[in-house]
């Protein structure tokens, strides 16, 4: 299966933003009401002092807090400085109803995640 490339929709689906390296997009704890596209850049997922994931360009970062309207489970730390894409929930799921390759990016992500994370144990 090739990988679906989501940049250029997202882009389309949302607002679309830079955030300097050293910044943080979203905290652990926090509410999750929207996902992010990375554009470009680089984010890294920590929990605690441990850095558990390193996203670049085109993959989905804050997506699980809008599956399941639970607080944010790590905090996105920007690396290098990356441009974002914000999809909001109303959109998320209008996204995933009606769009089938949307619904496949993000089950590809969540399983690249649990594997990561099951591998990191």
């Amino acid at each position: 299966m090739t990988e679906i490339d989501m940049r250029v929709f997202a882009r389309g689906a949302g607002v679309t933003t830079t955030f300097p390296a050293g910044s943080v997009v979203f905290s652990r704890g926090d509410a999750g009401d929207c996902m992010y596209v990375v554009q470009s850049g680089v984010i890294e997922m920590v929990i605690g002092d441990k850095i558990v994931e390193v996203c670049g360009a085109n993959e989905a970062i804050g997506f699980m807090s809008v599956v399941d309207d639970a607080q944010r489970s790590s905090t996105a730390r920007v690396r290098e400085t990356a441009e974002v894409s914000i999809i909001d929930k109303r959109k998320f799921r209008f996204m995933c109803d009606e769009i089938p390759n949307f619904a496949q990016y993000i089950m590809g992500a969540m399983a690249r995640r649990i594997r990561g994370m099951s591998q990191a144990m």
